[in-house]
């Protein structure tokens, strides 16, 4: 018997995961998408991957503009991340009124992220109802934080260690 979305979903819920705006161009604009789908690939070439829903508007764009910069999240930008999941409507993941610069790609970086990383397209590859856009990075920085964290269909925190492991 096959899994219901259902299911999967409410297994998945458990797996904690860092939160992350996906940013591109569109025709006069940004476009953004709240994603927690994202991972490191590779460290020679230096490579991450990204999985984005056929039917969401940044998935046409990332393919025509050939390049997405990874914008992660930190503790209290739960407001941001709403905006860019369409939780506002289409418009809200326009993100027009956000402050950005382009880097290496031309994809915009948003200020204000604690880590940024800018991708150039390298491969894309079919995953079901996602495509997995695979971005070699061309430009990494950022100033640290504490990251913004999914976990249980909702929003959660980090709780610090007072002694770190060596």
């Amino acid at each position: 018997m096959a899994v219901t979305p259902e299911q999967f979903k409410d297994a998945l819920r458990f797996w904690a995961s860092g939160v992350a705006i996906v940013t591109t161009r569109r025709p006069g604009g940004i476009q953004g998408i709240t994603v927690s789908s994202f991972a490191s690939l590779s460290l020679d070439p230096p490579l991450v991957l990204v999985c984005i829903e056929m039917k969401a508007r940044s998935h046409e764009a990332i393919a025509a503009q050939r390049c997405f910069a990874v914008n992660i999240l930190g503790a209290g930008q739960e407001d941001l991340s709403e905006r860019a999941a369409a939780r506002r409507g289409a418009e809200g993941s326009w993100l027009l009124d956000l402050e950005h610069r382009t880097v290496v790609t031309g994809a915009p970086v948003l200020d204000g992220s604690p880590a940024w990383l800018d991708c150039s397209l390298a491969a894309s590859h079919p995953g079901g109802d996602h495509t997995i856009f695979v971005g070699r990075v061309e430009a990494a920085g950022g100033g640290g934080g504490r990251p913004l964290v999914w976990y249980d269909r909702g929003y959660t925190r980090l709780v610090s260690r007072s002694v770190r492991p060596r």
